[in-house]
């Protein structure tokens, strides 16, 4: 039972009148007067102390402040038609909350106290009183589906309570932080601060600070465990620039879930995404670009969510950067100043490009077009690229993925000079940095079969025996990292037909000789 609640009295305090203003009855003046032993009932002396049963205590509806709503969210009020619910009106009970895959809301009592009701959730207030002596409240909610989390105000020796109650069990508090979740047949509840009193027809316990339980129809209510330990989040940018958001956590043992929130504020009144994964990750739906406050938890096997950790992040998506076009990924291109392209956004954009190579910036400009060259020829080398949008009012974007791409000089042209006797030597222009020289040799011009495929440590090479008629070649050079540059042009030189022997004339000559 209760205690007595303890009133003071002051001056002009009598039975009667503190039963006409505060008890449920006023013929409890006398009860009053006997369970105080008042002596004179007329003339009690300011300053004393008078012990009065909470039951007697007179009790007023209160109102309830829907503080924050966001997303699907809607208000029955008696038997009125359900509506959309609307921040900042008051509600009485009974009202009924529903809220849908993306809404939440957050009621708050007489007494300070909170709820935010988690997504995919239905909560119907029951009862919202205060007594006018000691400003005790009494609050009961029943949660049909859903989730909510709780600050409660204490209460103290005020006589109020709190509770919510489901189909599996009621939860009871004088003053905590927990939550209760509920699917009709389980109530899961999990306290953070204070302790929480869970009972059922067929048992009870109370659960202490970062402990839970787990009850279910018809059971007693689970001994109460610990609650996991708060997820690391160290190695979590302080900034997120792509969305839906899905960065990866560090595993936190006995977790086989987690849940992400999002809010605006610490207070977490609205609830801008909540979502919960398989894998050890954080992940929030699209949202604003902002400052936001974020909280994850892991969720254990029986389904306890854990002790939250929780940090500030900055969402930075806009305006998302352009496509990278043209030079495409790892592509090489003897261009030496190459045109780079990326998709156009809006007319009002302009566009700055980076580029670099082995970490060092060649180039940064800023440009209106979808497109830009390098103001110097690029020596040959690979380089990396890449686009962040600017916004005329919202300012520039996060940066695009950077794109690698090649420069390389030409396939080296071959000078050849006149063949003799079925022999020549191909001469080129040595190239920079480069390890070998490929060449071909063939009859056509697709090298489906060549004369000569053969590699030469030097920029020439030599031929002999090749047969009269026109020759095809080419030649490639292949740097010292390995990388095998283009081919140069092909170029064609023709092998003369030999002079004719002149024997064959001699030895038509012979029969004539012969007679002299």
């Amino acid at each position: 039972m209760a205690a007595d609640f303890i009133y003071t009295v002051q001056p002009g305090d009598h039975p009667w009148n503190l039963a006409e203003r505060y008890l449920k009855r006023p013929s409890l003046a006398l009860a009053l007067r006997q369970r105080n032993q008042i002596a004179d009932d007329h003339r009690i002396p300011p300053g004393t102390q008078l012990r009065i049963p909470k039951d007697w205590l007179k009790l007023e509806s209160t109102q309830v402040t829907l503080l924050a709503v966001a997303g699907d969210t809607m208000l029955r009020q008696g038997s009125t038609p359900a509506r959309a619910a609307i921040a900042g009106e008051r509600l009485q009970a009974p009202s009924g909350l529903h809220t849908g895959p993306d809404g939440s809301a957050t009621l708050q009592f007489a007494d300070g106290s909170r709820v935010l009701v988690r997504r995919d959730s239905e909560l119907q207030l029951q009862t919202t009183q205060k007594s006018l002596l000691g400003q005790a409240s009494i609050v009961a909610l029943s949660l049909l589906q859903g989730s909510v989390e709780n600050q409660v105000t204490p209460l103290g020796d005020s006589g109020g309570r709190f509770e919510i109650q489901t189909p599996a069990a009621i939860a009871a508090v004088r003053g905590t932080q927990y939550r209760v979740y509920t699917d009709g047949q389980t109530m899961r509840t999990e306290v953070l601060t204070g302790a929480v009193h869970v009972a059922n027809p067929t048992g009870q316990v109370t659960a202490l600070a970062a402990q839970g339980t787990v009850a279910q129809s018809g059971s007693s209510p689970a001994a109460p465990i610990a609650l996991l330990p708060p997820p690391s989040l160290d190695g979590l940018p302080d900034t997120i620039e792509r969305l839906p958001i899905a960065w990866p956590i560090t595993p936190l043992a006995g977790a086989s879930q987690y849940r992400s929130q999002l809010a605006a504020t610490p207070e977490f009144s609205a609830m801008l995404s909540d979502e919960v994964v398989d894998s050890a990750r954080m992940r929030v739906r699209d949202i604003d670009d902002g400052s936001y406050v974020l909280r994850v938890r892991g969720i254990d096997a029986q389904g306890l969510e854990g002790l939250s950790a929780q940090r500030t992040l900055v969402i930075h998506t806009q305006p998302e950067p352009p496509l990278l076009i043209d030079p495409a990924s790892d592509a090489a291109t003897t261009a030496a100043r190459p045109n780079l392209r990326w998709t156009q956004g809006e007319a009002s954009l302009q566009y700055r490009v980076q580029l670099s190579t082995h970490g060092t910036a060649v180039d940064e400009q800023v440009v209106s077009s979808a497109s830009a060259q390098p103001p110097q020829d690029l020596a040959p080398g690979i380089y990396q690229w890449r686009v962040a949008a600017i916004h005329p009012t919202k300012g520039q974007g996060p940066w695009g993925d950077a794109q690698a791409f090649r420069r390389v000089l030409p396939g080296p042209g071959v000078d050849i000079p006149q063949p003799q006797d079925g022999s020549l030597t191909l001469r080129w222009t040595a190239q920079p940095q480069t390890a070998h020289y490929h060449l071909q040799v063939a009859r056509d011009d697709h090298f489906s079969n060549p004369l000569a495929d053969a590699d030469a440590d030097t920029s020439q090479f030599s031929l002999k025996d090749l047969q009269p008629g026109p020759h095809y070649v080419r030649v490639q050079a292949t740097g010292t990292d390995g990388y095998a540059g283009p081919w140069g042009s092909t170029q064609t030189f023709v092998v003369p037909q030999p002079p004719p022997s002149r024997w064959p004339a001699l030895l038509l000559l012979l029969p004539a000789l012969a007679f002299f």
